[in-house]
Parts: C-alpha cells; sequence; structure tokens
C-alpha cells in the first residue's frame, strides 16, 4: 500500500474490504486476521488515520484469542468470520457506522475501556 497521504485513508479502506472478502474465502482465517494487523500498523505509522487503531485492536484481540486459547480457537476463528461479514455489511466511509461497528466488538464483545 504506496500512496500520498492524501489516498492512504481511502486506499486503507478498500484494502480492508478486500482482505475481508478474502477472510470470508480462507481456508485459516487467523492468517488473514494477522494481516489485518500488519497492514494496519503500516497505515498507523503515517499518522492517525479514522479507525485504523481500532481495526489494530479488534484484529489483535481476535488472532490473541486464538493463539491463547487454543481450546477456543473454533469459536475465535468463527468471530472473525462474522467481523469480516459485519465489516463488508457497511459503508467503512460512514464513521457513525464504522464508530458502532468498533463500539460493538472492542467494548461490547471484547470489554475494552472507553476512555
Amino acid at each position: 500500500m504506496s500512496c500520498s497521504d492524501d489516498e492512504v485513508w481511502p486506499a486503507y479502506l478498500e484494502h480492508t474490504r478486500e482482505l475481508a472478502g478474502q477472510l470470508l474465502r480462507a481456508d485459516d482465517p487467523y492468517e488473514v486476521g494477522l494481516q489485518f494487523m500488519g497492514d494496519t500498523i503500516e497505515v498507523i505509522t503515517t499518522g492517525e488515520y479514522g479507525y485504523a487503531v481500532s481495526m489494530y485492536n479488534l484484529w489483535g484481540e481476535l488472532t490473541d484469542w486464538v493463539e491463547l486459547k487454543p481450546a477456543e480457537e473454533d469459536l475465535a476463528k468463527a468471530e472473525m468470520v462474522r467481523a469480516a461479514r459485519e465489516w463488508l455489511a457497511l459503508n467503512p466511509r460512514d464513521s457513525e457506522a464504522a464508530r458502532r461497528y468498533f463500539d460493538h466488538w472492542l467494548h461490547e464483545v471484547f470489554h475494552h475501556d472507553q476512555s
């Protein structure tokens, strides 16, 4: 993802939709989850873009779930698929929809502090 600063966020949003689609077709959603994190950290290092930190935190939680609770791996991977489907179902340029998505996943599902 090499773009000018003005193009970074729109290109990143399109890329996240591509990754979500890949995840739905993947034999192992965990691998695509790791790619979500890696590609998102690249965006975060170029500046503060929208919900990139929230995206990184979400996929960090989901991939950590697989790594740290092997007995729950199937459930964690099913939740990865659900997160990808929900991301594809919304318009990521709609900041209110994106906020609700991350509020649900980070605060309701993973109980991150809302401060």
